[in-house]
């Protein structure tokens, strides 16, 4: 995610003695200014709290902000989890709290590019595995494809993961000019991602075996090569139940000046 850090200190408080988290920072708010920078949101926190309007309670269920309504903007429990690039000596250890309601401040100027949350429950059906390495993560370029003809040599539809082929706010190269792994880390690293998105792309009520196609390459102009080591997808019931995980073979797995282009025959869950 991406947003405004100037200010940083104002909107920084410490969590007081003797409540959950306690002594460490979290982030009230975005700043109104300064630079846009990029973190990582690692996970959530549900009893991080704090008594941001002073009336000696932590609450979710009062209009903090006199809209007559109470929404996500007023809650003073709960926070993610965010994670700096800038090492272990930021905000203590390199991470800090952000609380839930900054991500829908109105008065935050940074833009609506990735700055509201919106809460919705989504249940996957079918995932993509990955086990791979990357000289430049920001070079990396991934996309996965279906075809609901398993005997089709090219996909009907595509997808492109963001996150594996830089964003396009900043014309794709924000991803980090580092291995997957992080500086000087050659070791692949696994990731997920959720494709169920092709699934709804098929013609309704579309049942039975699909082909999956993956191809991993670099940007144009790019001397980056990398390597999958592992591939699978996960299929799973509509309670979330894994119904089966599908092998795909990998072989070589390298890729560099050529792409590497896998395909398989997957069960429509």
């Amino acid at each position: 995610m991406d947003g405004r850090m100037g200010s940083r200190s104002t909107f920084t408080v410490t969590i007081p003695q003797g409540e959950h988290a306690e002594g460490k920072d979290l982030w009230t708010r975005w700043g109104p200014s300064g630079y846009g920078h990029g973190l990582t949101c690692v996970g959530y926190d549900d009893q991080v709290g704090y008594d941001l309007n002073g009336d000696g309670k932590i609450t979710n269920d009062l209009d903090l902000n006199d809209d007559g309504k109470i929404t996500l903007a007023d809650w003073e429990r709960g926070a993610y989890i965010v994670v700096n690039s800038w090492g272990e000596n930021w905000s203590g250890d390199g991470r800090i709290y952000l609380s839930y309601r900054a991500m829908i401040d109105a008065d935050w100027e940074r833009g609506n590019y990735l700055g509201r949350v919106e809460v919705a429950r989504h249940q996957p059906r079918m995932t993509l595995r990955l086990k791979l390495a990357c000289q430049n993560r920001t070079d990396l370029r991934m996309v996965v494809g279906i075809a609901g003809d398993p005997g089709a040599t090219i996909p009907t539809h595509e997808y492109a993961p963001e996150a594996f082929n830089g964003w396009l706010l900043f014309g794709n190269f924000n991803a980090g000019n580092v291995p997957m792994a992080g500086p000087d880390d050659q070791d692949p690293i696994e990731v997920g991602v959720d494709i169920t998105p092709l699934l709804a792309d098929l013609s309704d009520g579309h049942e039975g075996d699909v082909r999956l196609f993956l191809r991993l390459g670099r940007s144009d102009m790019s001397k980056t090569t990398g390597k999958c080591l592992e591939c699978s997808v996960s299929s799973y019931d509509s309670d979330g139940q894994l119904i089966r995980e599908t092998m795909i073979d990998v072989e070589e797995g390298n890729w560099g000046g050529k792409e590497l282009r896998l395909s398989a025959i997957i069960s429509n869950p």
